[in-house]
């Protein structure tokens, strides 16, 4: 199956377009997603600050709400991944 990750923030450096197409087995979750993204950033040896991404990140559902780890996803569907935000 095959989700579309919609990036946010510092998100955006893991592809040159707004959106990062995901290749996922069937009956994934968001859990598979934070695994598959840990490695795309640890195999491009991007930047070391986005290492704690794929853990701090929150995730949104098309609907626009916040997923959980356990959210089932389902083929094709549009998942949006916002980091953390901070301030001083």
């Amino acid at each position: 199956m095959e989700i579309q990750l919609k990036l946010y923030g510092s998100s955006k450096i893991l592809s040159d377009k707004d959106t990062l197409n995901i290749q996922l087995p069937n009956n994934s979750n968001i859990e598979k997603v934070r695994d598959i993204l840990t490695k795309i950033i640890s195999e491009k040896h991007l930047k070391s600050n986005l290492e704690n991404l794929p853990k701090t990140a929150a995730f949104f559902s098309e609907r626009d709400e916040v997923v959980n780890d356990n959210y089932k996803l389902k083929d094709k569907e549009f998942i949006s991944i916002i980091p953390p935000i901070g301030g001083g």
